[in-house]
């Protein structure tokens, strides 16, 4: 038993160390034992002891070649998050309505480790993709998901992410400035939606609004992407109210799931 550095309360070493393998494995595809007992400092015996629990317990496979894999049963798990928190059962039909209207992609994103994680998505039928897909990931200071993510959090949670972040340049319109950004979001909070400006990529505009919790924070945020010369600041302005109507019917209906619950 190990303590925890920043709590000092005690903790379960081989959860720790299970938690570090799937990480490892989750970052890498397929792995073997020997770089799993290399890259994480560990005892063959352990990794090989590791890795048949985890794979009894359906968490991991055994590939021809010696290779291990996550299975599907980490995504069963993992998926049930957005559902325990209504996320993504009150707000499905609204996105598919919403994409089917506009011909534009709509993306459903929470912040997870100062990251943009997508929880859901709808698409129209057309030939150009321009989202992430579920569960894929994008940095938080230059998607409109991001900043309105940032923008409608705590303050001192705020601080704290902006500092942590690295402002990696994707395109010349990134903001890569902590100052800048810092302005950008309390503009955001002004305005109630953020614009992402050809910041993560070129030719593609995006807005987004929060879904407000009861305090006025977010707990998830909605997207409209497009290429840039269709989603213009123009048409923008002509569906804002409908992208914040449609948050605000979640969050209603988020509140309704709730107390039928309770």
């Amino acid at each position: 038993m190990s303590e925890d550095s920043a709590t000092g309360k005690p903790v379960a070493g081989t959860v720790v160390t299970a938690a570090r393998i799937l990480e490892y494995i989750g970052d890498h595809g397929k792995v073997y034992p020997r770089d799993l007992a290399r890259d994480l400092e560990l005892n063959r015996s352990t990794v090989h002891r590791m890795l048949y629990t985890l794979e009894i317990l359906h968490y991991v496979g055994k590939q021809p070649d010696g290779g291990y894999r996550l299975t599907f049963h980490l995504f069963e798990i993992g998926n049930s998050v957005p559902h325990s928190y209504d996320l993504i059962d009150t707000a499905r039909r609204e996105l598919i309505q919403l994409s089917h209207d506009t011909g534009l992609t709509v993306n459903h994103g929470v912040n997870h480790d100062d990251q943009v994680l997508y929880i859901d998505k709808a698409t129209p039928p057309t030939y150009l993709q321009l989202d992430r897909s579920v569960g894929e990931t994008e940095p938080l200071h230059c998607t409109s998901v991001g900043k309105v993510l940032l923008a409608f959090c705590p303050e001192e949670e705020r601080e704290a992410t902006l500092q942590r972040l690295s402002l990696d340049e994707y395109t010349p319109n990134t903001i890569t400035s902590i100052d800048e950004l810092r302005r950008e979001t309390d503009s955001v909070r002004s305005a109630g939606y953020a614009i992402d400006r050809q910041e993560l990529a070129l030719e593609v505009r995006c807005v987004a609004v929060p879904v407000r919790r009861p305090d006025g924070l977010a707990m998830s945020a909605i997207s409209l992407s497009g290429p840039e010369d269709r989603l213009t600041f123009e048409l923008i302005d002509q569906l804002l109210p409908r992208l914040t109507g449609m948050a605000e019917r979640i969050q209603g209906n988020i509140a309704v799931s709730s107390k039928q619950r309770s």
